[in-house]
């Protein structure tokens, strides 16, 4: 766990891996304020203010109407850049497992000429928020669609084909140009499972809660935090809230067992 910026959670994607389905990428904010050393500065966009701490790279996988955490990477002050650490993920998942995702998902964050440019090397299909600054063609896209609605397909500054669709203030940018304006945005909306399954993590897992002063400790914690966020998402019927109140509230027990076996395996 000390010497990788990324964990990749090998049981689950041996399992699910073979299922050609969307992967989702994204980032949330861990704040903690005993890792002086470690933490970083970090900016709350809902509300403008200012925390520290660490942030967690999340590697999300859609298997039909669940998704399966595949790994995480954690960003503070001695390892690698965002970018970076998407970029090691990404290769793991490809070239150690084998992944072909339909697509990948991801925010303008993630939406870098490196980061791009990877996944259309692996063949990966991706839609992605962009910047209305981003180039295309040489020019910014926002000037590139000036009206609210409209598409338009050109090159990036890496010189990677793609369709950038624009709606009010948003542009969606994919390298699958075939796709229709409509069939881009859908692909988009699946994207917002990253966040129901961030907000399952905080509020009922306690994704947060870790005390420890080392990342390491950290992130043996969040290991634990998705190894058991799997499991609602594997047995669960309906919603993942209804699945998880019994066990909290003790009436649901689960074999740790069977639990220790697999996860032994990683």
């Amino acid at each position: 766990m000390s010497n990788h910026d990324v964990v990749m959670i090998s049981p689950l994607i041996n399992m699910y891996k073979s299922c050609p389905d969307v992967l989702i990428i994204d980032t949330t904010d861990n704040p903690k304020y005993g890792l002086d050393k470690l933490a970083i500065k970090m900016k709350n966009l809902s509300n403008g203010a200012y925390s520290k701490g660490f942030k967690i790279v999340l590697f999300l996988y859609k298997v039909g109407n669940r998704t399966i955490p595949f790994g995480f990477g954690l960003l503070h002050k001695e390892n690698k850049s965002q970018e970076n650490t998407t970029l090691e993920g990404l290769s793991v998942l490809r070239n150690q497992y084998k992944l072909k995702p339909q697509y990948v998902l991801a925010d303008g964050a993630f939406g870098t000429q490196k980061i791009t440019k990877r996944l259309d090397d692996y063949r990966f299909g991706f839609v992605i928020k962009a910047k209305k600054n981003y180039s295309l063609d040489g020019k910014p896209m926002k000037r590139q669609i000036q009206r609210g609605y409209g598409s338009k397909i050109g090159r990036l500054k890496n010189g990677l084909k793609v369709k950038v669709v624009r709606r009010p203030k948003r542009f969606f940018m994919s390298n699958r140009v075939s796709l229709s304006d409509k069939e881009v945005l859908a692909a988009y909306e699946m994207r917002w499972r990253i966040e129901e399954t961030f907000r399952f993590l905080k509020s009922c897992i306690g994704l947060n809660g870790c005390h420890q002063h080392s990342m390491q400790a950290q992130g043996i914690y969040i290991f634990e935090c998705l190894a058991l966020y799997s499991i609602f998402e594997t047995i669960r019927d309906t919603s993942i809230y209804k699945t998880a109140k019994p066990f909290f509230s003790g009436d649901l027990t689960i074999d740790y067992s069977m639990i220790t076996r697999v996860f032994a395996m990683c």
